[in-house]
């Protein structure tokens, strides 16, 4: 664009002149003019005043195409020089374009080029066939057309620029395209010899050699690099695990030796407590089990501290720490024992001892006698009053739960209540942890969601990643990757969730699916073992979603309403309503039976129970000793007894077969008196035909989906 506008700029400059002078005269009439000099005469021999103009021919003002292809006025034509005068014809317009003088310069030739310029103009229709005689003086054309000259030189072109560089560019790829041809030309014209061209495939095979010889020589490198940098990596990976496994090593020394330090101390207080115990066989024939258990835990431990398997170190320690937890307890259970003991004597010993008091007192006098017998009768009344409230509270507490079960439920329930408010203090606490707490509950929910029987090495890997993430270490959460104990509280989250959703499992999905039950108690053992704090979490959310696995009928609370009273049995409420019976009993017997499929489960590597079969004992043996509930017991008794009944029947023989034939006797008798006349069938139908099978048969079937042994 900027091309075409020079251009223009350039047309407009160089033609303006004589356009403009054109158009100056068009006005002039057209005639003759008469002259006192030669037209053609220079300004310098005319006169100041003198009249001076030129005529143009008619004839110029005829359009001739031999004049247009005229060649252009060569300097030899001019070498005669001619002039015309007044008296050979003034106006004589046929010699007025031809005729002029003859110099050989380039300012003469420049003088009459306006003629031709202008024959030019007439013949391209620049001008009209009116156009006026050119009253013109030769200096003013000079002056013109030196003018239009100059400005033609002056002004610069980007066109022309462009137009030579075009034509450069096109001149040099001119000589590039010769060149080529020429060398083409050239190897056709003198072809090359057979020797030269044997050299040349001499030369392409020598080369090619030399680069496949680069070529292996580099790969042979290469692989002794990563052979070496392998066997880097491995002694790096060798030395990190001994230097990880003395580390264990010296952890597991150090909770080793904690350990027994703390089984000691819990057994010299245990024997302290002996021997303040008053009535000592009394006592121990009242609590031999207790004892008992607290042996079989000794030993256990031992067993376990024997064992050199070095890969598990801390898992063989956390196991000792969880028996010693078990073994704490249980002192802690018989030393309140003793103490209530050695009340109840010094009670049962102070009130013997006031009566023999007032019997030696009565010989003295009479009044002595009566200010006896009315300042002992007043404590004796209080002491009656005060045992008798005990016999009613304890009656009371036979009737719904046994005091020991009652102090393990309360314990339970404190622990979980302080696990619950850690958790919800790390979720409430800190909005900016929303992402983490979403990333921790995949981290624990994904794997309980998939728990399933498919193969021992999918189960595995569930339990590894909730090892993972109980350990502290880093696992994946969708696609995200999260480690728990980055954040304050993490932890005790996600140990309060993993043990409240294994027991939901039991309401939503072993309710439906039965046989789900066993790959989810087998997880829960293996957590159990290894992080005792989370069984007893699991073991709370069984006892709080289900409190009749104590056993414990709660009772209702004075200030308590019944929505509340429901909901604390288990009951749901869905919009305010509460739900129906038959869907309430459904997920009772998903969680019992879950609960007893974690009783039969037996560890791996020999390792014992923190929650074994001596519990389904004395889980029946507590329930036998209470009234009986409408269907919640007799479901409870098919679904536990479907379980673990063919365990215990191996177990306990004789004892169990008692215990069956007590149920079918007299404890059936007793459900049958607490089940309206009209509601036979149902839960009670299903305990009756269970019942009979296996008095019939002698033996209970095992569950159907019980893991094997070497499942996993």
């Amino acid at each position: 664009m900027n091309d075409i506008s020079d251009h223009e700029m350039l047309e407009q400059q160089v033609t303006t002149p004589v356009k403009d002078v054109a158009a100056s005269l068009s006005r002039t009439p057209k005639g003759k003019i008469v002259y006192d000099r030669d037209p053609l005469t220079p300004i310098v021999q005319s006169s100041f005043r003198s009249k001076s103009g030129v005529l143009l021919p008619e004839v110029i003002f005829n359009r001739h195409t031999s004049l247009l292809n005229e060649s252009p006025v060569n300097l030899n034509s001019f070498s005669q020089p001619s002039l015309h005068h007044l008296s050979t014809g003034l106006n004589d317009r046929s010699t007025l374009f031809m005729d002029f003088p003859s110099q050989k310069t380039e300012k003469k030739l420049n003088q009459f080029k306006w003629q031709q310029e202008l024959l030019l103009m007439r013949n391209t229709n620049q001008l009209e066939e009116t156009t006026p005689v050119y009253n013109l003086s030769n200096h003013m054309i000079m002056q013109l057309f030196e003018m239009k000259e100059a400005q033609r030189m002056s002004v610069p072109s980007s066109f022309m620029k462009k137009i030579e560089d075009f034509e450069k560019k096109s001149r040099q790829n001119a000589d590039e395209e010769c060149l080529r041809k020429k060398q083409e030309l050239e190897e056709k014209l003198v072809p090359r010899t057979e020797s030269e061209i044997d050299v040349e495939r001499t030369i392409q095979r020598l080369q090619e050699e030399a680069r496949s010889k680069n070529i292996l020589r580099e790969n042979e490198i290469n692989l002794k690099l990563r052979e070496m940098q392998s066997m880097q990596e491995k002694e790096q990976q060798e030395e990190m695990r001994k230097r990880t496994l003395e580390l264990q090593a010296a952890e597991a020394k150090n909770r080793k030796s904690a350990c027994i330090g703390k089984i000691e101390s819990l057994l010299k207080m245990l024997n302290d407590s002996m021997n303040s115990c008053l009535e000592k066989e009394q006592f121990l024939e009242s609590y031999r089990a207790k004892f008992d258990r607290v042996s079989a835990l000794k030993g256990q431990f031992e067993i376990v501290c024997q064992d050199g398997n070095v890969d598990d170190l801390l898992v063989n320690v956390g196991r000792g720490e969880n028996i010693v937890k078990q073994i704490e307890d249980l002192v802690e259970a018989i030393g309140l024992d003793i103490r209530k003991n050695n009340a109840s004597v010094n009670q049962r010993l102070a009130s013997s001892k006031s009566r023999s008091d007032s019997n030696t007192t009565a010989s003295t006098t009479s009044s002595a006698v009566q200010a006896s017998d009315s300042t002992s009768q007043k404590p004796l009344d209080g002491k009656a009053d005060k045992k008798s409230n005990d016999k009613e509270d304890d009656s009371i507490i036979l009737n719904s739960v046994h005091r020991d079960d009652l102090l393990l439920y309360s314990q339970l329930q404190t622990e979980l209540q302080k696990f619950e408010a850690g958790s919800a203090a790390f979720s409430t606490g800190n909005p900016s942890l929303k992402a983490v707490k979403f990333n921790l509950q995949k981290a624990v929910v994904h794997p309980i969601n998939e728990i399933s029987d498919i193969s021992g090495q999918h189960l595995q890997s569930k339990l590894d990643r909730l090892r993972n993430l109980l350990q502290g270490n880093t696992v994946a959460a969708g696609t995200d990757r999260v480690r728990a104990t980055d954040y304050p509280g993490g932890l005790e989250y996600c140990t309060d969730l993993l043990a409240r959703k294994m027991v939901i499992q039991g309401e939503d999905l072993v309710s439906i699916n039965p046989k789900a039950a066993f790959p989810i108690a087998a997880v829960i053992v293996e957590l159990w073992i290894e992080f005792p704090a989370v069984g007893r979490l699991i073991l709370a959310n069984f006892y709080k979603r289900c409190p009749y696995l104590v056993p414990y009928y709660l009772l209702q609370k004075e200030d308590q309403s019944k929505e509340e009273y429901l909901k604390s049995l288990g009951y749901r409420y869905t919009n305010g309503q509460v739900e129906q019976q038959t869907a309430f009993l459904k997920r009772l017997s998903g969680i019992v039976r879950l609960y007893a499929a974690v009783i039969i489960t037996l560890p791996r590597r020999q390792l014992p129970h923190p929650h074994g079969i001596d519990q389904a004992w004395r889980y029946l043996a507590s329930l036998l000793n209470m009234p009986p509930q409408f269907e919640i017991t007799a479901v409870i008794l098919v679904e536990f007894l479907n379980v673990v009944g063919n365990t215990m029947m191996k177990e306990y023989r004789r004892q169990f077969q008692k215990v069956l034939h007590l149920l079918c006797t007299d404890y059936f008798t007793m459900i049958r008196n607490v089940t309206p006349k009209d509601c036979g069938g149902g839960p009670i139908g299903r305990l009756q035909d269970f019942l009979h099978l296996a008095l019939t048969k002698g033996d209970i079937a095992p569950p159907e989906g019980q893991l094997p042994n070497r499942f996993w």
